[in-house]
């Protein structure tokens, strides 16, 4: 069906809704709601731009549905969209510190989606030279190889030394023999200097070894076994997903009347999916472009159910509770620029009341004036009722 015949439809019934006047009351309800009270005089209706009625008939054509007005307490909602980021400290990227040839560990690299526990072995890195860096890693070689030998025959000279002093008991003296010995440890602490530089500089630069530093999940890595890599490439990010948090920029206007430390946080793909988040920080800086206020909510997220970069609708506290008459929020209407409830009063007759507007949260809304706890406001339906009366 094209969009204009439900709207030349809705057309008809309104119109209907002014011209039928002198139609019989009904006893019959619909939709559970009192029929049985007699109706207000159609003459009555007609001569007050602030009373309407609507035939049944035309009541289900429109599809009116009416809610009872509630006494409740409530709090401003300041909803706002969120974006869910890791915490600083759970949060880990694995980056080349050199330029090098990457070595899976035992067992191969971590894929996406791995639990990674703190000081797990991710890979090795041995570094790659160029060319005056090879030629200068070749001299250190030779120099190290050098130290080695020349340490070697040192304390071959210093053992045979002092094993001549030591035949020479009672001859030599004392402190002689001391000596001796005391020259052999040290050429003894060269050599094994020098064998140690041999040994690192046999290995190329050295191989580092990259580990992770938190428990977390591998939220993103592509890397494979042999593969060059530059420095500074980031090689794997590690989140602890267990805890997030949610960064929401708040209008100016809204950031100073945030109330309590609390908020509810429901996923944008999936609203089933609902957090209770603690509020962490405000920040006192305006973003002077955009004219907002950073603030940040951490929440518990064991099930794993929210996802890093995922948006958030958050729901801010932004006064003090208030006790007032609740009507859902569909029910408030802006007739040139007055807030209007449209009041049932009689099976088909409506009233259009001015309301003093108090807080709103969540599809809710207070009402301090103007409605009464135990009222029928119309919730689906109210602009035809108010096109009835005349606009």
């Amino acid at each position: 069906m094209s969009r204009a015949r439900p709207l030349a439809i809705t057309a008809l019934a309104v119109a209907s809704a002014v011209a039928v006047t002198g139609l019989e009351e009904r006893a019959g309800a619909h939709g559970g709601e009192d029929h049985g009270a007699p109706a207000r005089p159609a003459a009555s209706a007609a001569a007050d731009p602030n009373v309407a009625r609507v035939p049944i008939e035309t009541q289900f054509l429109l599809g009116l549905r009416t809610e009872r007005a509630r006494r409740g307490v409530l709090a401003t909602s300041l909803g706002q969209i969120g974006t869910v980021v890791a915490r600083p400290a759970g949060e880990l990227a694995v980056v080349a510190p050199t330029s090098g040839r990457l070595l899976p560990p035992e067992g191969g690299f971590l894929r996406l989606g791995d639990e990674v526990k703190k000081g797990q072995l991710l890979g090795t890195l041995r570094p790659s030279l160029g060319g005056a860096e090879s030629a200068q890693l070749g001299l250190s070689r030779s120099d190290a190889a050098s130290r080695v030998a020349a340490a070697e025959a040192r304390l071959a000279l210093a053992e045979r030394e002092l094993a001549r002093r030591r035949a020479l008991t009672g001859i030599v003296a004392a402190k002689d023999v001391e000596a001796a010995a005391t020259e052999v440890e040290i050429v003894r602490a060269e050599v094994a200097r020098a064998r140690a530089d041999v040994g690192v500089l046999a290995g190329g630069a050295g191989a580092q070894r990259l580990s992770a530093t938190i428990d977390g999940t591998v939220v993103s890595g592509r890397v494979s076994p042999g593969a060059q890599v530059a420095e500074g490439t980031e090689l794997w990010r590690i989140v602890d997903l267990a805890a997030l948090w949610v960064d929401v920029r708040i209008p100016e206007a809204d950031a100073a009347r945030l109330a309590g430390d609390r908020a509810e946080v429901a996923l944008v793909t999936d609203p089933a999916a609902r957090f209770e988040a603690r509020r962490l920080a405000v920040a006192s800086l305006v973003d002077p472009a955009t004219r907002t206020v950073q603030a940040l909510f951490e929440f518990d997220n064991r099930d794993r159910r929210a996802r890093v970069g995922a948006l958030v609708h958050i729901g801010l506290a932004g006064s003090a509770p208030v006790e007032s008459v609740v009507v859902p929020a569909s029910a408030l209407l802006d007739r040139s620029g007055t807030p209007t409830i449209v009041v049932k009063t009689g099976p088909e007759t409506f009233e259009l009341r001015a309301a003093a507007v108090g807080p709103k949260s969540a599809g809710a809304v207070g009402i301090t004036a103007g409605v009464a706890a135990g009222e029928r406001v119309v919730v689906d339906g109210a602009m035809a009722v108010v096109l009835a009366a005349g606009g």
